[in-house]
């Protein structure tokens, strides 16, 4: 994304936030919403040169997030040095350890006991300290400092932060087309903006994943993952490859677990240092009579013990020979419910306790996530499961035609105690995903104060690039895209669609039924102008022009249901007005545009037009044309 919107004035923190001050300022808005953060006073004025003073608990990446910021706010002239090589100057930025001697030597009053990655933060004239509780804390800090940064100024906060959840992320996992190479690399670094510390390579797609498995990758995909893995460290990612082999694996085979190691470790000499090895959605069967010989009939506890073999086997004798590597990620075939089960039950018993195992909730795309729930997958598991959680994704015929723009929601409180973490599977749009995938940094980083409105406005705040105009379509192009899907269940949704919309169109008919026809018309219309402007202000002025690239035929659908809706407006205007004759012209012309907007072919997964807005939208314009004063 090219630039950050400007932040608004609004409070946006957790019960635990230190209470304002009489002589405080309005705490900005930040997100994640942190744990606790205090406006301290005036914004602080910068200087055309600052001295940041840097030690080893802060990594290249982070010291050249601090001078970008530091320049992004008019500083000309930020030198970086080391910690015992300061020298005089009127404004120092501190940063590193939280405990180190550097951020000690501050003078600010320090936080202790801060969680993994997290940090303290401080704004004062003439010093800013940033200290984190090890080096992703203080990167996530800097970005807290990116966000907060303004032309020639800093509010005075101070902000002590950590996120809740271990494991926060997207799992690119998806049927369908795959993500380019340049896609990848924008979602690394956006990422990093929000505080995500997790990213699993899962396409279904890419052939060397699964159908063939065994294969290397050719040299120029190589390179592009090498690329790809040094940008996620960068910005302080995790990233991790899975190779799904269970299409055609021999469990029990030399040979395919040669294959399997050799892989990884083609994949471990380009940099990555955490793999999966995912066992979801297979037929019930052996792929080799080794297999039926060594355990037996296929039935689910049979498969389960192969499965378990072969996890336990990389993860105690092969990972163990390749320095620096995260524990082995796997996904269970029955990965989307409860219920014990012979299956579960071989799994509970016997699968190494560091293998992290993934669950999707109850459900392939559940429609919330309660806390009992996710007590009763720790129960089952044996473990804290790691959530891959399908929202956004729409590679599902029931989500044809459909873009996922509603906010990340009923997913619960408390959730955090019994999960390792949550990593979402985005739509095959990368840049559209980005509007649901916020609110899910926002709920991973700290559930208790999550508000999944909140979280949508201030995404569209960011990529509108804080142009009021821009962030009222925005939010008015996500409402008419809100509604959620359930897997397998034709017309079922556990987000409704276009609430704002609906509600206006509320208002629209107990206004209408009450006599006040004009009066009527001019409010709904005033939200008309607003959808109708919406498609040429999100292409030209947002922040992010991948979005626009995503959205493009929704875009283009929107623009000819926004103008039936105000052609239709104006027919009922005329109708009011006595013109029946103009009316039936707008009310034919309102048919054609919507014809045209029911064509727009989409790009999803399955074939199909595109939808948005149906069912709030489609029904009022044909009940508008029944409509009589």
């Amino acid at each position: 994304m090219r630039a950050k919107a400007v932040a608004a004035a609004v409070v946006v923190a957790s019960s635990l936030t230190v209470p304002l001050t009489a002589q405080a300022a309005p705490i900005p808005s930040v997100w994640p919403a942190p744990q606790q953060i205090q406006s301290t006073g005036a914004d602080v004025p910068l200087p055309d040169d600052v001295l940041v003073v840097a030690d080893s608990g802060a990594d290249a990446a982070t010291r050249q997030v601090v001078v970008d910021t530091l320049h992004d706010g008019g500083v000309q002239d930020v030198a970086v040095v080391e910690y015992g090589n300061e020298r005089p100057a009127s404004f120092v930025v501190r940063l590193g350890a939280l405990g180190g001697n550097n951020i000690r030597s501050s003078g600010v009053t320090l936080p202790s006991g801060v969680p993994a990655e997290g940090y303290f933060l401080s704004v004062s004239p003439g010093k800013i300290v940033l200290g984190g509780a090890d080096t992703d804390g203080t990167y996530h800090g800097a970005q807290t400092l990116w966000q907060l940064m303004g032309p020639s100024r800093v509010p005075s906060v101070q902000i002590t932060d950590h996120p809740t959840m271990k494991v926060r992320g997207v799992v690119e996992g998806s049927y369908g087309d795959m993500w380019s190479h340049d896609d990848e690399m924008d979602q690394m670094e956006f990422y990093g903006r929000v505080k995500f510390n997790s990213f699993i390579y899962a396409p279904k797609d890419d052939p060397y994943h699964r159908d063939n498995w065994k294969q290397l990758y050719p040299a120029a995909r190589r390179a592009e993952l090498a690329e790809l893995v040094a940008s996620a460290a960068q910005n302080h990612v995790k990233f991790t490859y899975a190779l799904a082999p269970g299409l055609s694996i021999c469990y029990s085979g030399a040979a395919d677990y040669t294959a399997l190691t050799a892989k990884y470790k083609s994949l471990y000499d380009i940099g990555v240092r955490s793999f999966s090895l995912p066992l979801d959605d297979l037929q019930d069967k052996w792929n080799c009579t080794a297999d039926q010989q060594k355990y037996g009939a296929v039935s689910d506890q049979h498969i389960a013990q192969a499965q378990v073999d072969l996890l336990n086997r990389v993860q105690r004798e092969f990972l163990p020979t390749l320095p620096g590597v995260a524990a082995l990620q796997t996904v269970p075939a029955e990965y989307w419910d409860t219920d014990d089960s012979p299956y579960k039950s071989t799994y509970r018993a016997g699968l190494d306790e560091r293998v992290v195992m993934m669950w999707t909730g109850v459900g392939v795309t559940p429609t919330s996530i309660e806390v009992f729930e996710a007590a009763d997958a720790e129960r089952v598991w044996g473990r804290k499961p790691l959530v891959w959680d399908n929202y956004p994704c729409n590679d599902y015929d029931t989500a044809a035609g459909r873009l996922l723009l509603g906010p990340y929601a009923e997913r619960k409180a408390g959730i955090d105690a019994h999960l390792t973490g949550i990593t979402a599977n985005p739509m095959n749009l990368p840049y559209a995903s980005k509007v649901t995938v916020f609110g899910v940094a926002d709920f991973t980083w700290n559930s208790a104060a999550f508000d999944p409105q909140r979280s949508v406005r201030q995404y569209a705040e960011w990529l509108g690039g804080g142009d009021t105009a821009t962030v009222a379509s925005l939010q008015a192009f996500f409402d008419l895209n809100h509604l959620a899907p359930v897997l397998d269940e034709p017309g079922e949704s556990w987000l409704d669609q276009a609430p704002e919309l609906a509600r206006r169109i509320a208002a629209f008919r107990t206004t209408w039924r009450n006599g006040d026809h004009h009066e009527a018309i001019d409010a709904l219309w005033d939200y008309a102008e607003v959808l109708d402007r919406a498609p040429q202000l999100i292409r030209t002025n947002i922040t992010d022009d991948g979005f626009a690239r995503d959205t493009d035929p929704w875009l283009r659908a929107s623009a000819l249901w926004s103008e039936a809706l105000l052609t239709a407006l104006n027919g009922l205007a005329s109708r009011v007005d006595g013109d029946d004759e103009a009316a039936a012209d707008r009310f034919a012309e309102t048919a054609a545009l919507v014809r045209r907007a029911e064509d727009v072919p989409s790009t999803t997964r399955f074939d199909g037009k595109v939808k948005l807005g149906d069912g709030v939208l489609d029904t009022f314009l044909e009940e508008a044309a029944d409509l009589r004063p």
